[in-house]
């Protein structure tokens, strides 16, 4: 990948919380210190989300969960062809990118950053049929009456729900803007998956959406994820369900 900036990454032996991983970028010969969840800096600048996913931390979750599942979908006897997606969280394209190489031609992006729309379109150009700047905790009538009209039946949220970065009510307000039946796919930490008290309140969230019937998991899975700075393994796990019901919100 050609690149116009350099990448120091800091000397940590030990991994950082993943919202508090940060790293040195120099540009025409000035560094400065930006953390790998300052998406809107990041994505800014041509090349820098991939290079530091794909080639320094060995990201694998787009792929990993766009095989997953079209293996699913497989084992369902259902063509992955026939899927339309709501990608939640899609930031640069990486999962959409991944996806479509299955033949998948109808991929609805959102996301809550200007300059993650802005930088799918200039990284992967015609993987999402329309792509939203929209917040899913308020979302748009408009908005919301255009997807809708789409009646997609898979919704995706990959590597968006740590640290809590989407609330409860968007992940419901996603799964509600697809039709009954679809598929349900998105990921966890590993910590977070296994936790019994304290868990993060997505965690508790989706949980009970499973035990009230609204959604009915099909497969999970574990994974390597991606590597910390510090090189030590972050693991994940994929989850997918089908949608029961739309859920209650409010």
């Amino acid at each position: 990948m050609s690149t116009n900036f350099q990448v120091r990454l800091p000397e940590n032996s030990k991994p950082l919380p993943a919202h508090e991983e940060y790293f040195f970028i120099t540009e025409n010969g000035v560094e400065r210190c930006l953390r790998l969840h300052d998406y809107a800096a990041v994505y800014s600048i041509p090349g820098l989300y991939e290079y530091l996913l794909l080639e320094k931390l060995n990201y694998h979750s787009h792929e990993f969960m766009a095989s997953l599942l079209n293996d699913n979908l497989k084992n369902s006897g259902e063509s992955i062809q026939d899927l339309k997606i709501l990608d939640l969280g899609a930031g640069t394209g990486l999962f959409g990118q991944a996806i479509s190489k299955f033949g998948i031609e109808s991929i609805i992006g959102i996301d809550i950053i200007p300059e993650a729309a802005q930088a799918a379109q200039r990284d992967y150009p015609g993987i999402y049929e329309d792509y939203f700047v929209e917040d899913l905790t308020q979302l748009s009538p408009t908005t919301g009456e255009i997807i809708k009209q789409k009646k997609l039946n898979c919704f995706v949220c990959c590597s968006a729900f740590a640290d809590d970065h989407i609330p409860g009510i968007a992940f419901a307000t996603g799964v509600n803007l697809i039709e009954n039946q679809g598929w349900v796919l998105f990921n966890v930490s590993k910590n977070c998956y296994e936790c019994e008290s304290n868990c993060p309140d997505f965690v508790n969230f989706y949980r009970q959406l499973i035990e009230q019937g609204y959604l009915q998991i099909h497969c999970t899975e574990s994974y390597l994820h991606r590597h910390f700075f510090s090189g030590h393994p972050l693991e994940y796990v994929a989850i997918i369900a089908k949608k029961q019901a739309d859920i209650p919100i409010g």
